[in-house]
């Protein structure tokens, strides 16, 4: 398949698959001066598509993609994408940790350990 009707089928530009191909997340195979990408380019594609909506920058899901003759080692990527949920959930606890701290301070603001007391005497 061509450029053109890759990027229709992935909803991304033609100069972002040229862009993911420079930088070496996908790897088309070249015919003279056309580029044919194979149906797990495609699915490669839409992985990275889904992988950068989610805030994965480029230079992680590059270090990611491992080939193996010629194709993306799908292993290699599912257990990055599982390492990556895995922080996305870190952080979503942290998050929730300051949810909780803050619900304390806003009950008792008086007791809040991220203020400084003095500043809510004078209110008070």
């Amino acid at each position: 398949m061509l450029i053109g009707a890759v990027s229709k089928q992935t909803g991304l530009s033609q100069k972002a698959i040229r862009l993911y191909e420079q930088q070496g997340l996908i790897r088309p195979q070249r015919i003279g001066r056309y580029r044919h990408f194979s149906a797990a380019d495609i699915d490669l594609l839409l992985l990275i598509r889904e992988a950068r909506a989610l805030g994965i920058p480029l230079q992680r899901l590059k270090a990611a993609i491992r080939y193996q003759n010629q194709q993306p080692d799908w292993s290699t990527l599912r257990t990055f994408l599982l390492q990556f949920r895995g922080e996305v959930e870190a952080e979503v606890m942290r998050q929730q940790q300051r949810l909780q701290q803050l619900d304390h301070c806003l009950s008792s603001i008086s007791d809040c350990p991220l203020l400084p007391a003095e500043k809510y005497d004078a209110v008070l």
